[in-house]
């Protein structure tokens, strides 16, 4: 079949109809790839959520260790607060002792000093 031929066919149907045959053929390609688009994405996102999800994990895991970890250290630092403060207790409680049994001596040096000498 010769072009001229061929173009006077297309030109008695009309080129409307082919036309619209060609947007409709490119409409479905367009709406597959679409809905391959869309698969492609919902496979990302969960992909994301997934990986999401494993980080959270993972941070949660590592705060209740932190958690753990710096009650374990505050709870050293009170006992050994509270160590100090019963040995520093202990101590002035000792002084205190001590002044208090110096304070007597003194008394008892005083009195001898200032009793009278014949006795």
């Amino acid at each position: 079949m010769d072009p001229m031929s061929l173009a006077s066919e297309l030109s008695t149907l009309g080129l409307v109809p082919v036309l619209i045959w060609l947007h409709v053929l490119g409409e479905r390609r367009q709406d597959r790839q679409e809905a391959k688009l869309d698969e492609q994405r919902k496979e990302a996102d969960a992909r994301f959520e997934a990986l999401a999800r494993g980080w959270q994990k993972q941070l949660d895991t590592m705060t209740e260790k932190q958690d753990t970890r710096e009650s374990e250290l505050r709870d050293r630092f009170d006992k050994t607060v509270e160590k100090l403060d019963s040995e520093r207790h202990a101590i002035q409680s000792g002084i205190q002792e001590d002044v208090k049994a110096l304070a007597i001596k003194v008394e008892d040096v005083v009195r001898f000093i200032a009793r009278p000498v014949g006795r």
